[in-house]
């Protein structure tokens, strides 16, 4: 899916604001067109004339936002007689080449999920594939029969040791939850590595986040930047984040807005924290009445705010 760009200032612009907001309408509607068929900025005239009107026409030509055929802009390319182009819509825009290129390296990255995951499910869970199990039936033991010997023995695929059913609180547990798609492996003091093995790793399809190709910018650290100032850890909230919606296990339809909307309110609630009220020191060594319910009430904050975070970072309060 491509998307048309406008600022975070476009409002504001002097063109929009002297346009008016019909014809900023017709222009919002105009690049939409142009950015979902990728005609990189140029527009079909009759699509122009069917969309808006030509006092909105006429408007956003005067004030530069759209060129019809013999512009005097050195920056944008002549349309067809009786075409129309976006002002400098390759400035802000990705071209046809760029968006076509993003789908196929998306359509990749899918179906190298979708491989990965069909392997998993084929593949035998302890790398044994006995004869009983092949043949789809077993013989059925005496001691089975009489009860004396567990259901299910160490020989049986699946059974050597622990299973993932096996849990602290034994068979009735809740199975364990999926392993993340990176290897971000624990050293102990001793040197020896106590993380996962990649193979251990790829017996986990991955998750939307990682199949959708997820990552950070530098546009979009420079936003954080730009908007909340350096005392925000933004590496930090990222991996907060995708440590999340990996454990959710959920698609949304566009990660760096919701990564942007995580960030904000990261922000919110570093910002509350900072602006809190610090107790009063009253002599005698109790505290007056106003400032016991001030207590309570940031200590139930601080319960909100913990608990707010461990709901986001996918676990249980």
């Amino acid at each position: 899916m491509a998307w048309f760009a406008l600022d975070d200032g476009f409002d504001t612009h002097p063109k929009v604001r002297k346009a008016g907001n019909a014809a900023v309408g017709l222009f919002v509607r105009l690049g939409v067109h142009a950015t979902r068929h990728l005609t990189e900025g140029h527009l079909d005239g009759d699509i122009v004339r069917q969309y808006g009107t030509e006092p909105n026409v006429r408007k956003l030509i005067a004030v530069g936002m759209l060129h019809g055929t013999g512009h005097t802009c050195p920056r944008c390319p002549q349309p067809a007689d009786g075409d129309f182009f976006i002002h400098d819509y390759l400035d802000y825009n990705k071209s046809r080449a760029q968006i076509e290129a993003a789908r196929e390296a998306a359509r990749k990255r899918q179906q190298k999920g979708r491989d990965t995951s069909r392997s998993n499910r084929n593949r035998p869970r302890n790398g044994v594939d006995s004869a009983p199990n092949r043949n789809g039936f077993d013989t059925e033991s005496s001691s089975n029969r009489d009860g004396n010997d567990p259901l299910f023995d160490d020989t049986f695929a699946g059974q050597d040791g622990l299973s993932r059913r096996d849990t602290h609180e034994g068979a009735t547990g809740v199975p364990s939850p999926p392993l993340p798609s990176h290897n971000y492996d624990v050293v102990d003091l001793g040197g020896r590595s106590t993380g996962s093995s990649p193979a251990d790793l790829d017996a986990a399809a991955p998750s939307p986040i990682d199949i959708d190709g997820f990552e950070l910018t530098d546009a979009m650290r420079a936003w954080s930047l730009r908007t909340f100032g350096p005392g925000l850890d933004i590496d930090y909230e990222t991996a907060q984040f995708v440590d999340h919606f990996r454990a959710q296990n959920v698609r949304r339809p566009n990660w760096p807005t919701e990564w942007q909307k995580w960030i904000r309110r990261s922000a919110k609630y570093a910002s509350e924290r900072a602006t809190r009220p610090p107790l009063r020191a009253v002599s005698g060594g109790y505290p007056t009445r106003e400032d016991a319910a001030l207590a309570k009430r940031n200590a139930a904050r601080d319960y909100l705010d913990e608990l707010t975070e461990q709901l986001r970072a996918g676990g249980q309060p």
